[in-house]
């Protein structure tokens, strides 16, 4: 640019609040707000050049440039969408206000570092975002909170008030990774509470307690053998995408402590009810999910439970019904379309509770002590209580059991145990010929039950379908079965194959625990039949 004149530097200081405020300064003169601490130069006059009269304001260290930044307009340059009233009024936003749409942890100092400790930092965010009085019990209170992939370590555990949103980049991206060793990683809290001041459950009541809380997008890990997380009287609430690592292995000790998700209620009134995990892993604690409360309508979808002692247990741990809180057990709580894995003992255990559900579950090495399919310790499944339903599961241990080829003394121990209706949803394809009374396949047998079987053979010479009824009665070692058909083709065949059932005790057993379902079959037309079922049961 051309140089018009060299003067000394001309600057003038006062209180830019005080008085008549900031002079209008003359041409590159500097003025400076003691008061503010704000710096200006004079912009000149029109006939030099200028713009326009005034003064300009020069950015230094104590200046907020997000104050500045207050023409920000959602896709302003489209030059079709309206964000104002009209196309000449746009609504303009603050380049501050856009950065606290979105709220991290690591704007409360959180590192994410897997070095620091993020516990101060965690809770403080957790304190100040749900807690704060000023704006808890307002929407204001109810904003995500981000956590961006990274490990944050904690040692003490971590108090999740109501309506706390808490959003992780995904399970495996996000870790809270607990290192006290005595401390769970997360416990819900009811409203009461204030920061720094977790309530006792003792205070709350159905209007504050803990409820509609988020938690999406973490794995939760604990380095030693204590609780992860404390559902405590907390309703309504959901855990998606939430993996769960402890530290127990099969030669481990059984310990109470050894529990990824715990859920109490205080009373009938104050329960754990209508909580939803989808998506969630359980990994390597003795119990995965456990209950010795009056919880309802709490949900597992798509979950995966693996390297536990027992999975899902419900009321194994009541002393007497009737105390607050602890009237029925867990009732009216469903796990479908979830996955087990190497569970030593029973994956789904209730012991008290009523009107439970399992539906269209996998279970693969469960109940076997770590050992083979063809070594059964415990069932898969076990209710005590009654009227509890096993629907359409499917259990790996049926297929290696079902045929008892090269199981001289193995017992069939029961997929399902217990007073409940279920269906395995097993489907099963035998090809047999000639045959005289021999085991076609078996079943597991204990206490009262019957079965029903829907099946189908198809020979070159004629179709037959049905249904077996086998009715068992351990206790006077009886049992019969019946055969109700549709039969298609050459009626000399009709009456020339026949099914009969046995009893058997094995395994050193007291009792009677395995059906033989046996065939006679003398058809004389040198061709195999090929018989296909299903099971459905039911246990008194």
């Amino acid at each position: 640019m051309a140089v018009v004149q060299i003067s000394r530097i001309q600057h003038r200081r006062g209180q830019k609040n005080t008085g008549s405020g900031l002079p209008q300064l003359a041409s590159g003169e500097l003025g400076w707000a003691i008061d503010t601490r704000e710096l200006y130069i004079g912009n000149g006059a029109v006939s030099e050049g200028a713009p326009a009269v005034g003064n300009t304001k020069v950015l230094t260290e104590y200046d907020n440039l997000f104050s500045l930044a207050d023409t920000y307009v959602y896709q302003s340059e489209n030059g079709f969408l309206n964000t104002g009233t009209d196309s000449s009024s746009p609504t303009q936003r603050s380049l501050q206000d856009r950065l606290d749409d979105r709220v991290s942890v690591k704007s409360f100092g959180a590192v994410g570092d897997g070095v620091t400790d993020d516990t101060a930092a965690l809770q403080r965010a957790l304190d100040q975002l749900y807690l704060n009085s000023a704006t808890t019990g307002t929407f204001g209170s109810r904003v995500q909170l981000y956590m961006e992939a990274g490990e944050y370590v904690i040692s003490d555990t971590l108090y999740v008030p109501p309506f706390a949103t808490v959003i992780g980049a995904g399970s495996q991206k996000t870790v809270i990774k607990q290192t006290n060793q005595s401390a769970a990683i997360l416990t819900t809290v009811n409203g009461s509470s204030t920061p720094g001041s977790p309530a006792s459950d003792a205070t709350s009541t159905f209007l504050n307690q803990a409820r509609s809380i988020t938690l999406q997008g973490m794995t939760l890990e604990h380095t030693g053998v204590e609780k992860a997380v404390v559902l405590q009287s907390c309703r309504e609430s959901t855990f998606h995408d939430i993996q769960v690592v402890g530290v127990w292995s099969v030669s481990d000790a059984i310990t109470d402590a050894s529990t990824a998700v715990e859920i109490n209620s205080l009373s009938e009134a104050v329960s754990s009810d209508q909580n939803s995990f989808v998506n969630c892993n359980f990994l390597q604690y003795a119990y995965a999910v456990r209950s010795n409360w009056d919880i309802k309508y709490n949900s597992f979808q798509r979950c995966s439970f693996e390297t536990n002692y027992r999975a899902v247990v419900f009321g194994d741990d009541i002393a007497q019904l009737g105390s607050p809180g602890q009237t029925t057990g867990p009732r009216r709580n469903t796990i479908q379309n979830s996955v087990f894995k190497n569970i030593n003992r029973q994956a789904i255990f209730i012991v008290t509770g009523t009107d439970n559900v399992s539906q269209n579950n996998s279970f693969e090495s469960v109940g076997n002590d770590g050992g083979p399919e063809t070594s059964p310790a415990s069932p898969v499944i076990e209710f005590t209580d009654t009227a509890n339903k096993s629907n359409k599961d499917w259990f790996s241990r049926t297929d290696s059991l079902i045929s008892g080829a090269g199981l001289t003394d193995v017992p069939y121990l029961a997929e399902v145990k217990g007073s409940a209706h279920y269906s395995l949803d097993y489907e099963k394809s035998l090809s047999f010929g000639d045959l005289n009374n021999i085991r076609l396949f078996r079943l597991p047998s204990a206490d009262s039950q019957t079965y029903e079987l829907e099946y189908s053979i198809v020979n070159p010479d004629f179709t037959k379908r049905g249904r077996f009824i086998i009715v068992v009665n351990t206790a006077n070692n009886a049992a019969e079965i019946s055969d109700d058909f549709h039969f298609v083709g050459d009626e000399f065949y009709l009456d020339r194959q026949s099914f009969s059932v046995a009893l058997k005790t094995l395994g050193g057993a007291a009792e009677p625990n395995t059906i033989d379902v046996r065939v006679t079959a003398d058809l004389n037309n040198g061709s195999e039949s090929e018989i296909q079922f299903t099971v459905t049961g039911k246990r008194n």
